[in-house]
């Protein structure tokens, strides 16, 4: 229900995907323990960028995608970088004083919270296969459930398993038959679902049917599973809003999202999204959840909706190019013009000796232009001082209290 931004997105060769292929990946759960679902430890073992290049790792296909992120403090370890974007090969990965952590599920955390406000490029590759094409020993985690929980659902998995058609079906087979019958059979989305109890899968995939992206994705892998399928859950942000602002397409907090994963022998790990089975208008034109408006923007949206929108885009935008000006004078531009001053071998320290005395110099400069503007006196002023001088000289007694007339006729009168 958070509508702030989360990053700002631009795609410089003028290549903007569609809606359905902004998938910005973030933590993997692949770890369910009954009523929390965890990242694996195993899978969050750094990838070097040779890794990248491998077979067995991932496989990129087709011209990569250039783009641009602006990305808001999210508190969060992590970057969630649009899938895939793989590692610069050689270089060690860090943006600012953030050192980047690779890893072979194709997360980037980091070595700290991101608290500050980060721009960066990237190249994403939307065409692409990641994970081992052959079964191996770790897959059989990603199959893993707590014992008697959610029993009817797993029920239910086993006896759609044991159907004649389904008993050597692939696990996209299997996929695709989950995708349709979330079509067919009456589930809805809603961001107000109510709260489930501790078997909350079989109630949601067999009783209630109403959920938001969680609930979906979390169902479709315990079901996937229940049929010996590996499959895991990825979250991060899908989407982004459908108008650009200042040729930046906006992600915001409620683009937040969860989808799913299973394996496909030969092929890897394969992207399902359950929500685009019973809410498409979700991905496809990345409508972001809505939130409750506040007073003010609610009588403001009944009276004049797109009034509204115009003002929030305009404040947007101007938002967004004050933050680019300050984010493009980075360190290394500062560092230049120390340089540019003459300094050799410049150090940060030494930006601070300048700044200090410019911040002394701009003081001196206004403390010298508030003593004359205190002794500044109007040009008229002036000239009546003149003029009273002269009149002294000449022997013509005309006090400053006369008027102009009156010292006129003192003229008259001596002269």
């Amino acid at each position: 229900n958070d509508d702030s931004i989360a990053m700002r997105v631009r795609f410089p060769d003028g290549q903007v995907p569609q809606q359905e292929q902004l998938y910005f990946r973030g933590p993997v759960l692949s770890r369910f323990d009954g009523l929390e679902w965890k990242n694996d430890p195993r899978s969050m073992l750094s990838s070097p960028a040779a890794m990248w290049r491998q077979d067995e790792v991932v496989r990129l296909y087709g011209p990569p995608l250039r783009y641009e992120v602006t990305m808001e403090p999210l508190n969060l370890p992590m970057l969630p970088l649009l899938e895939a974007t793989p590692p610069i090969e050689g270089a060690r990965p860090r943006i600012d004083n953030y050192v980047l952590m690779p890893k072979v599920d194709l997360t980037w955390p980091t070595d700290r919270i991101i608290n500050e406000r980060l721009r960066f490029s990237a190249l994403a590759w939307p065409q692409h296969n990641h994970g081992p094409r052959q079964p191996v020993a770790t897959l059989r985690d990603a199959v893993e459930l707590p014992p008697a929980v959610n029993p009817r659902t797993l029920a239910w998995a086993a006896q759609m398993r044991n159907q004649p058609r389904y008993a050597n079906a692939s696990p996209r087979e299997l996929a695709q038959a989950l995708l349709e019958h979330i079509r067919g059979q009456g589930f809805s989305y809603t961001l107000s679902p109510g709260n489930y109890g501790s078997n909350a899968i079989d109630e949601f995939w067999l009783d209630r049917r109403a959920g938001f992206c969680e609930h979906f994705a979390a169902a479709f892998v315990v079901v996937m599973r229940g049929m010996d399928v590996p499959a895991r859950i990825v979250t991060g942000y899908q989407g982004a809003d459908p108008v650009p602002v200042d040729g930046w397409w906006i992600v915001r907090q409620s683009h937040a999202h969860a989808w799913a994963e299973y394996w496909q022998p030969g092929e890897g790990w394969v992207r399902a999204d359950p929500t685009a089975a019973v809410a498409p208008e979700r991905i496809q034109r990345g409508r972001a959840l809505l939130p409750q408006p506040g007073l003010m923007a609610g009588a403001l949206a009944t009276v004049n909706p797109e009034l509204l929108a115009r003002m929030r885009a305009m404040w947007e935008a101007t938002n967004n190019r004050w933050n680019q000006w300050v984010l493009s004078y980075s360190r290394s531009k500062q560092i230049d013009l120390l340089e540019g001053l003459g300094m050799k071998d410049p150090h940060w320290s030494d930006l601070g000796l300048v700044l200090a005395w410019v911040l002394a110099g701009a003081g001196l400069a206004g403390a010298a232009w508030a003593w004359r503007d205190r002794h500044r006196v109007d040009p008229w002023q002036r000239l009546q001082r003149r003029v009273r001088r002269e009149l002294a000289r000449l022997n013509v007694d005309a006090p400053p209290h006369l008027g102009y007339r009156a010292q006129a006729q003192a003229v008259r009168a001596a002269l």
